[in-house]
């Protein structure tokens, strides 16, 4: 069960994600030792730092209140936003819901943002993500790739 969706994120919030990650999380954020992972925390809250002014941020939790995940987005030029997302080891028995939930978020998103795209890159050999962000609604953009990270973007209606 999740609790309702939250605005407010903590630096324990994200600690809490950090320090029980998911397993596919692990490779994408710098999480090894504790160095890094407060290294990530710096980052992480400098980019919802970033999105309370021109962007936005939602967090879920279990019913016991524990972290489940954190997306965020934040404004990189005009009519422009990048996204982030990050999720703890409840992500495993949540992904359906949270999945569900994202795709209404960004339906809902589009129609405050009218004329925005939202970008998101997706990491080499993870056939999987670029599998959700395909059913979020993101359409794969050759042109954007950086290196090996492919680029997606949601683009909202321009009326």
């Amino acid at each position: 069960m999740i609790s309702e969706l939250h605005s407010k994120i903590s630096p324990q919030d994200i600690l809490y994600i950090l320090e029980n990650p998911w397993v596919k999380s692990k490779g994408e954020w710098l999480l090894a030792n504790e160095s890094e992972r407060q290294e990530t925390l710096h980052y992480i809250n400098g980019l919802l730092q970033r999105g309370q002014t021109e962007g936005f941020s939602k967090l879920w939790k279990t019913a016991d209140q524990e972290p489940i995940a954190i997306i965020g987005a934040f404004k990189v030029e005009e009519k422009r936003y990048e996204t982030f997302f990050i999720c703890s080891r409840h992500m495993e028995a949540h992904a359906l819901k949270l999945s569900f939930d994202m795709r209404k978020i960004l339906k809902e998103l589009s129609i405050l943002y009218k004329g925005c795209v939202l970008g998101q890159y997706a990491k080499p050999g993870r056939t999987d993500q670029r599998s959700w962000f395909r059913f979020l609604g993101f359409v794969y953009k050759p042109e954007g790739n950086r290196g090996n990270n492919r680029y997606f973007e949601y683009v909202s209606a321009a009326n």
